[in-house]
């Protein structure tokens, strides 16, 4: 497992706000030279610590006002099924598995409250091995971040 530093720390909340901060900002922040910011990036890549890069989207500029959870409770033996079947849907953002009764849970983002009757009767419960699911609409959201922890 890659050991990291500090400034490796530092680094990486540079580029948790600004993803797009260049290795000449970083440089500058964290007192080092270009070159010795874009090895370390190059090595916690390589080293899985980063796993990419990408741009936080605001669901409303596509049309979607309503972003819903849901807990999917999965025959088992289809839960692998299931979970890469709802990962083609381009409206879901996160599947993940969850502990206790067998369980995938569920970030999408839909046109609207009235909307989600129908995206869960015509795809969530067509998809074969979905027992029931659970819904719950995000109303406020308080706080969204990349995560950053220092050990």
């Amino acid at each position: 497992m890659y050991k990291m530093d500090d400034t490796d720390y530092a680094i990486l909340e540079l580029l948790k706000e600004d993803g797009r901060m260049s290795y000449s900002d970083i440089a500058a922040e964290v007192h080092l030279s270009r070159v010795a910011v874009r090895e370390r990036i190059a090595t916690m890549k390589n080293n899985g610590v980063i796993r990419g890069f990408t741009t936080i989207i605001d669901a409303k500029a596509y049309n979607k006002m309503a972003a819903v959870f849901l807990e999917v409770e999965v025959e088992p033996t289809k839960l692998e099924k299931v979970a890469k079947k709802l990962m083609e849907n381009q409206d879901i953002a996160i599947v993940s598995q969850h502990t206790g009764a067998a369980g995938l849970h569920v970030h999408a983002y839909i046109e609207s409250v009235d909307k989600l009757s129908d995206f869960l009767d015509e795809y969530i419960y067509s998809i074969d091995g979905v027992k029931s699911v659970t819904s719950n609409l995000l109303i406020r959201q308080y706080k969204t971040t990349a995560w950053v922890a220092k050990y």
